[in-house]
């Protein structure tokens, strides 16, 4: 006997059911049947139809007596939804990150495309028994209510039963009722009603020529169908005048017929972009061009570093080098780091290319996210520019992968799975025998040294375009500010150079890394601090809203007019953030225009891509923002940038403080004097002997990373070791403490004299969400060893762990220590 099997995973599925599962094909899909294939299959006892994904197709099997497996009982699609390299880079991000398939395929997929399974209880009408239970009564009674039929949740609401499951089951093995199960998701092919000519067009000109067709609506519709091979209802309605009445009586008499016609969201439709041409490169892009394609008509697995000032024409050799990907037959992903800089990054990639780019990144609506991918699928694009998901593209043929800005955190995913899209891509390059290219100005102490050291290769862009030049920085010592009784978050200087900017027309920028309007409310009178009951931080006030805000899980209230500790009414708030930093300026030079860039200004869908053009074409004095104004834009006549609070970064206790604070500062700085007018940069601190703001000062990265890298050494931090982070949170301190002790040894068993387990101790945010947190700190030099040594214990915590309250996630080398 022939049997064909497929192995299967589940989707949505806990970490317990996390494996391959095998399934018989029924003998009517075995030719349909496909790696990567969406299907629908039973399992469980109760038969539950689970939505998977075929991850192997197996060997036919020949048996006398073969085993017997469940069968598939649907293919959702025709087509795999996850390619071959797909399956393989799952396969890898499994073990990599320590997560379930589930998860991955997540990331994967766009977001909505997930099947539910409806289950709807129907009233046989050919049944007549009457049922002395009660319940099965009730059941009956509430569905003829419900006109005969009720969706199986809905139905178990309005009973209100005990025994509702049994009773379902009772009635439908009697024949009571019949289950019929549908499948839905959230996001589907957004389609039109349209119509065609049903017939020849031949018969439709003599019929019209020999005045057959009397009525004029009727001559309207044919003649616009002659013309166009294809109109939607809609339209139709518009251009001939007529209503659906006459579009109803032309199908009945067989002239035309109706089609669905599928739609694209296109997130780009109401978007204008002038073409442009290839610049003639700079001495240090052409320099960098022919390295580059070079490696790309190799054809084999490349990483290259492509180091280059603000303002040196990185992107620039991006487009070119795209062009030569295109010339080869394949195609590309542009990584950016922030939403915030896809609108400008976009708008040069479609310049360039038309209708060949498709954009991915979170702020899209569903249906937009569905139909990019589904673009991308079809291959009817090659290049896809995006944030940290787009390295996930469904591209075949993958030449070209592009990380732009690629020191920064959020290629790190902070939930689960918690990968990193620099690796992401690295694997992918590797499976596809592809070129990656890093690129940044102030490039990560971990990716510089693998050039250094030869493991990748190095290009370096130390001069900019044309006449430009990088703007000069002065650094201003705020603790003499204060000696000279200057309270004020601006310096003399600064304020003195926004005032002249303003007068000559020229546009600044203001760098604040804190959002909100002060960072904390305080009594003077005891002390008493406005913290978050859910969260231990402090709560930050808001004067748009007038309202405190927890920045971690969303708690708000109203900022008291009386302490809640002492009922004093002396509690103020103190710090700043950048909504008190645009009051201020407003306040001191009323006549400029301001504009804020925050997460508190781009909540909705295009802010951020509005507050920018703004910005740009209406010429506004000031931009006040966060870091996400700091890298990436391009805007001619922005002469001078203001940092505020400069060393307020250095103190998050955190490894990486020093590299965050050099690189935005040279990010932030690189926005000046990117036109024809020279750039001045003022930095206020108080801490004036930093090496890496002084480094960021001179825009001299290497002696930056010479301090950095000894550093690093000595104390045995990432790039010379491996950290991972073992988190465990739960509503009971206690609880969660036993846990991460009760793991320790389990790590510490298993542990070569290369590693170094930490802890527990508390995480440096105790409490985020009314949830305690306690962790552990592994540090290992190999890598694979450090995966398998938490794998094991991973396995081993989440089949033992009898306190369901306290859950347990690893990150390995995370961006954020906190």
């Amino acid at each position: 006997m022939k049997v064909t099997t497929v192995s299967v995973v589940l989707n949505n599925t806990t970490r317990t059911f996390d494996k391959k599962y095998t399934y018989s094909v029924p003998e009517n899909m075995s030719r349909q049947i496909f790696k990567g294939l969406r299907v629908l299959v039973p399992f469980g006892s109760g038969e539950q139809v689970r939505e998977g994904f075929v991850l192997e197709t197996n060997p036919l099997i020949y048996e006398d007596k073969p085993i017997v497996y469940k069968e598939i009982k649907e293919i959702l699609e025709p087509y795999p939804l996850l390619t071959n390299d797909s399956i393989q880079l799952l396969e890898w991000m499994k073990r990599r990150y320590i997560c379930t398939y589930s998860d991955i395929i997540k990331c994967m997929l766009p977001p909505g495309i997930s099947v539910k399974t409806v289950k709807n209880i129907k009233i046989n009408n050919d049944f007549h028994k009457d049922f002395k239970k009660s319940g099965l009564k009730k059941v009956l009674e509430l569905l003829s209510d419900c006109g005969g039929e009720c969706e199986y949740e809905e139905l178990r609401g309005l009973c209100n039963i005990k025994g509702f499951k049994a009773a379902i089951e009772e009635l439908c093995q009697s024949g009571a009722v019949l289950i019929e199960e549908s499948y839905e998701q959230k996001v589907n092919k957004k389609t039109v009603k349209a119509v065609s000519l049903a017939r020849p067009t031949s018969e439709i000109i003599d019929e019209l020529e020999n005045n057959q067709i009397k009525r004029i609506q009727h001559v309207r519709v044919l003649e616009i169908l002659l013309d166009n091979e294809i109109v939607s209802v809609s339209d139709m309605q518009r251009f001939a005048g007529v209503t659906t009445s006459v579009l109803d009586t032309l199908s009945k008499h067989g002239y035309i017929s109706y089609k669905t016609l599928e739609i694209k969201r296109n997130p780009l439709k109401d978007k204008h972009y002038e073409k442009t041409e290839p610049l003639s490169p700079t001495e240090d892009q052409a320099r960098a061009l022919t390295f580059l394609k070079k490696q790309l008509d190799c054809g084999n697995f490349q990483e290259t570093l492509l180091h280059g000032i603000t303002g040196s024409g990185k992107t620039e050799v991006y487009l070119q080098l795209i062009s030569h990907c295109f010339s080869l037959g394949k195609k590309a992903i542009i990584l950016v780091p922030e939403i915030s800089l896809t609108p400008q990054m976009v708008e040069r990639f479609v310049s360039r290319f038309g209708k060949r780019v498709a954009v991915i990144h979170s702020k899209l609506s569903l249906g937009e996210r569905f139909d990019q991918w589904k673009l991308i699928r079809d291959g009817k694009v090659d290049v896809v520019v995006g944030a940290r998901s787009a390295v996930f593209a469904p591209l075949e043929n993958l030449g070209l992968i592009v990380i732009d800005e690629e020191h920064e955190g959020s290629y790190k995913s902070e939930s689960i799975p918690r990968y990193n899209a620099k690796d992401v891509a690295r694997k992918r390059c590797e499976i596809n025998n592809c070129l990656l290219v890093y690129g940044s100005a102030t490039p990560s102490v971990e990716t510089y040294y693998s050039a250094e050291t030869g493991k990748i290769n190095l290009l370096e862009m130390q001069n900019r375009p044309k006449t430009a030049v990088l703007p000069k920085v002065e650094l201003v010592d705020m603790r003499i500010e204060l000696e000279n009784g200057n309270k004020t978050p601006f310096s003399y200087r600064l304020l003195e150079e926004l005032i002249k900017n303003k007068e000559n027309n020229q546009q600044s920028i203001l760098f604040l890394n804190r959002r909100g309007f002060s960072t904390f409310v305080i009594c003077r009178n005891c002390g008493y601090t406005m913290k978050c009951p859910e969260c231990s931080i402090a709560l930050t006030y808001h004067s748009k809203t007038k309202r405190l805000i927890c920045h971690y899980c969303g708690f708000t209230v109203q900022n008291p007019s009386l302490c809640p500790s002492c009922n004093s009414e002396n509690i103020r708030y103190f710090g700043i953030g950048t909504q008190k930093i645009e009051e201020e300026v407003i306040k001191r030079i009323p006549e400029a225009s301001v504009i804020r860039m925050d997460m508190d200004t781009i909540g909705y869908k295009n802010a951020h891509e509005e507050i920018l053009n703004r910005f740009k074409n209406e010429n506004i004095n000031i931009m006040v923002g966060t870091q996400m104004i700091a890298k990436g834009h391009d805007f001619p006549n922005v002469t001078l940038v203001g940092v505020l609070a400069a060393d307020g970064m250095l103190n998050a206790g955190d490894y990486r403080a020093s590299e965050r604070t050099f690189q935005l500062l040279t990010q932030v700085s690189g926005r000046a004097g990117r036109g024809d007018i020279g750039g001045r940069v003022i930095i206020q601190t108080y801490n004036t002997d930093e090496y890496s703001i002084l480094a960021a000062c001179n825009h001299d990265f290497k002696a930056f990373y010479k301090q950095e890298i000894m550093i690093r050494k000595r104390l045995d931090y990432p790039p010379f070791t491996n950290i991972a982070v073992v988190t465990f949170s739960g509503r009971r301190d206690r609880g969660v403490f036993e846990a991460a002790k009760s793991v320790k040894p389990l790590l510490c068993e298993e542990c070569s004299k290369s590693t170094l387990v930490l802890g527990p101790s508390r995480c440096p945010i105790p409490k985020i969400a009314n949830k305690y947190r306690w962790r552990l700190v592994v540090k290992e030099r190999d890598i694979e060893l450090l995966i398998e040594r938490l794998s094991d214990m991973g396995d081993r915590f989440w089949k033992n762990n009898k306190d369901k309250d306290v859950t347990m996630g690893i990150d390995i080398n995370p961006y954020n220590m906190l």
